[in-house]
């Protein structure tokens, strides 16, 4: 039997450690340190604070107590990187339930978003899209980046934009959202 020396324990040892790096490079790279994104998209109305003529307000749908009567609906895009690398999104659109693709005119867009950076895009809503979004003519929703990656809207947040659409035209009160 053969004596090891202390130069075969050395390059074992650092063989060990070399593969260990490796593993932990692939794990970082291709599992923990990837690109992703939410998009929110909701209803409400916009407008000033008291006091305040530059300011604006977004307030949800459902919101305010008592029931508020919506003069000037508003959408409110919110594109959130929750990654832990820099994307630029381009593009905000979706698909009809007929698979034909459509895009919203978001100002502000294409955007550099840092990890963890936040956009938002306050603007007022055309009635078409509000009645589509009610009537379950939108079955995807999404925001794309500069290398066409669509990044989809969850199924929970298209049910709740629908419900925010028929709480505004209805009239609904907050507790019948739920």
């Amino acid at each position: 039997m053969e004596e090891l020396s202390y130069a075969d324990i050395i390059s074992s040892l650092a063989l060990f450690i070399a593969g260990i790096g490796l593993g932990w490079n692939i794990v970082k790279d291709f599992i923990i340190d990837k690109i992703s994104v939410e998009l929110h998209i909701s209803f409400g109305e916009v407008g000033n604070t008291k006091g305040f003529e530059n300011s604006l307000l977004f307030a949800e749908a459902g919101s305010l107590i008592p029931v508020h009567k919506f003069d000037k609906v508003g959408t409110l895009v919110k594109i959130i990187n929750t990654g832990r690398r820099p994307i630029v999104i381009c593009r905000v659109g979706g698909k009809f339930n007929s698979d034909e693709e459509f895009y919203m005119n978001v100002n502000g867009l294409p955007k550099l978003l840092n990890p963890y950076d936040e956009f938002s895009n306050i603007s007022e809503i055309r009635d078409s899209f509000m009645s589509k979004i009610k009537n379950d003519e939108i079955k995807q929703l999404w925001a794309q980046d500069t290398k066409g990656k669509k990044w989809l809207m969850s199924k929970k947040g298209l049910e709740n934009l629908k419900k925010t659409a028929d709480y505004i035209n209805q009239g609904k009160h907050l507790q019948d959202l739920n």
